[in-house]
């Protein structure tokens, strides 16, 4: 009876039903990955071509700018656009990364309507929390000893980084199901005070990641005692070990992160809106 009981339980949670979408269509689910993995791969370029433009040099970087004023603006201006690009590329591959959710869900068409609504809507939203973030940290820097502040930010970190994900999600599925006025009020509104019907995701990531740290330590303890016990081959493929893992981890990563988007696409129905 027991058995019977949990698996009906099982049959009925967010969980299977986000696996049952997903095997519906897994080449859409696996597209979501993939441009994951190209907005990442179009952030390090970015930063990486940017950061060679710029002088490391103080006294080549003031050469360049010739006045402290023209140094100052674009040590203002900078990180402004910079900030603002990122945000229309994010946007860009988020936009149809939701669209592909949706798909999986039902047959639409894909589209961009709305584009720069959403966009300045991203802006808004990582904005109002860069500058929470910014305010909290001071206030705890100027109330709290050196000592007990770090431990005092690694807690504060877990809600603050749950609600900041929570409404980034919220957001975008708010957008693609039902765009109007007051969607970042909205946004915040459901993070808040509706936890008990979104927040299940916390738990089945966590069972992920735990299931996935066993995993990886299992094989990482296997190939330290029997393969890289040698140490001719721990020098010739111990790199190639932690970049394969690594990898790996990525993907597990991503994998995380796209089924979270599924689910919230799934949670956040007209009883939650």
């Amino acid at each position: 009876m027991k058995i019977n009981s949990l698996k009906k339980s099982f049959l009925n949670s967010s969980f299977y039903k986000v696996i049952h979408i997903i095997k519906k269509d897994p080449l859409n689910y696996l597209y979501t990955i993939i441009l994951d993995f190209i907005f990442l791969a179009l952030i390090l370029f970015i930063g990486k071509y940017t950061g060679s433009l710029i002088p490391q040099n103080p006294e080549q970087l003031m050469a360049l700018f010739k006045t402290q004023s023209a140094l100052l603006l674009f040590a203002i201006v900078y990180p402004l656009v910079y900030y603002l690009v990122i945000i229309l590329i994010y946007s860009s591959v988020k936009m149809t990364i939701l669209n592909l959710v949706r798909s999986l869900h039902e047959k639409i068409n894909f589209s961009f309507k709305g584009f720069w609504k959403f966009y300045w809507m991203n802006v808004l939203v990582f904005l109002i929390f860069v500058l929470a973030g910014l305010v909290l940290l001071g206030i705890s820097a100027l109330i709290l000893t050196q000592s007990f502040l770090k431990y005092f930010i690694l807690i504060l970190a877990i809600p603050f980084f749950f609600f900041l994900y929570s409404i980034i999600n919220i957001s975008g599925t708010i957008f693609i199901k039902s765009p109007g006025k007051g969607m970042i009020k909205k946004s915040f509104s459901i993070s808040f005070n509706k936890i008990k019907e979104y927040g299940m995701f916390i738990v089945w990531d966590i069972l992920f990641i735990l299931i996935y740290l066993i995993i990886y330590n299992l094989i990482h303890l296997f190939f330290r005692t029997v393969v890289f016990s040698n140490d001719a081959l721990l020098s010739s493929y111990g790199g190639v070990y932690l970049t394969a893992f690594n990898i790996i981890s990525l993907v597990f990563f991503y994998i995380i992160i796209s089924f979270n988007r599924v689910y919230f696409y799934k949670r956040i129905d007209k009883n939650v809106l």
